[in-house]
């Protein structure tokens, strides 16, 4: 209960500050020298089951092409985290005014709702997919969306993972695909050999089903304070031809960001234009270590040991 109230009184606070430091991020980003580059981190565009009916990371379509048209009329260019990478290794100043869209877990609802806006505006976008999720009929388990059945909630449709054909039209048409390992797991809460395992069989999945390259990774889950990835796991990703890996870790990347622990920006429901330009400009960077520290002290609240097997056999695949 205190710490529902200790959330519900800082996303107060956040926005007011978020708010306030705008004008001065503003003036500093037109006088600054170096790039300090976002990335923003979607999950679900679409609609919560009615089970869930609040979501901070699932983001309408509507909402979503507000922001996407926020960001353009603002003048930013959107490209994809590879091409991200490429220039922070080889021309970092020409990232100035850059933003990268990315999307974690491969739901449908990517694909039916935020696909054709990305088409519609031709702007890329990199898709994270769970190598042994792609194709299956069972819903994420860290979702905890058992017992929903089609039937039942039509708005269940939107969270089951992609098909490999919406997969393949994804990696086929100017959109990245990622991955985001294998099952789904924290990294950080297996063995070295399961962490290889892991990462190298999702990648090789994807490319073999997929026909392209597979060269970015986002952490499931994600967090540094967790322990969801550590220098010797980033080590294991760059020993598996990756190129870079993102993090939940609030914050935006400048040439001297560590190329497998890019920090990232998320997007929510309530984001409005005005808001989404605060995020990209640094006005929100702040609440980064401040998660930190809250993370650190207090146990997570997910589940993120659970494998895919587990999910598949509790779902009784009803999701179809």
């Amino acid at each position: 209960m205190l710490r529902q109230i200790l959330e519900r009184l800082f996303s107060v606070v956040e926005r007011i500050v978020t708010a306030v430091l705008y004008p001065y991020c503003l003036l500093r980003e037109r006088h600054r020298t170096g790039t300090q580059v976002p990335i923003l981190m979607y999950h679900q565009i679409g609609h919560p089951p009615s089970s869930m009916p609040e979501r901070q990371d699932c983001v309408t379509p509507a909402r979503f092409e507000r922001q996407l048209r926020a960001l353009l009329d603002s003048g930013y260019q959107i490209i994809s985290l590879g091409r991200l990478i490429q220039l922070l290794n080889d021309s970092p100043d020409a990232l100035r005014r850059c933003v990268a869209l990315t999307f974690d877990d491969g739901y449908h609802g990517q694909f039916r709702n935020a696909y054709p806006i990305l088409r519609r505006y031709r702007v890329p976008a990199t898709f994270f997919l769970v190598g042994e999720s792609v194709g299956s009929h069972a819903v994420l388990p860290h979702l905890d969306l058992e017992g929903g059945r089609m039937g039942e909630d039509d708005r269940l449709t939107e969270w089951r993972p992609l098909s490999w054909d919406e997969a393949r039209e994804l990696a086929h048409n100017a959109m990245e695909v990622g991955s985001h390992g294998a099952s789904h797991r924290s990294l950080g809460h297996m063995r070295q050999d399961e962490v290889m395992d892991e990462v190298r069989r999702s990648k090789e999945k994807l490319e073999a089903r997929l026909g392209v390259r597979v060269e970015v990774f986002a952490y499931p889950f994600g967090s540094r304070a967790y322990g969801d990835f550590d220098p010797s796991i980033q080590a294991v990703l760059r020993d598996a031809g990756y190129r870079g890996a993102c993090t939940t870790v609030v914050g935006r990347s400048d040439r001297d960001a560590d190329r497998f622990a890019l920090r990232r920006i998320p997007v929510e429901e309530g984001d409005g234009p005005f808001r989404i330009r605060a995020k990209v400009i640094g006005a929100f960077d702040w609440t980064g270590p401040v998660k930190e520290l809250w993370q650190r002290l207090l146990p997570r609240k997910e589940r993120v040991d659970l494998e895919l097997a587990t999910a598949a056999t509790s779902a009784g695949g009803t999701l179809r």
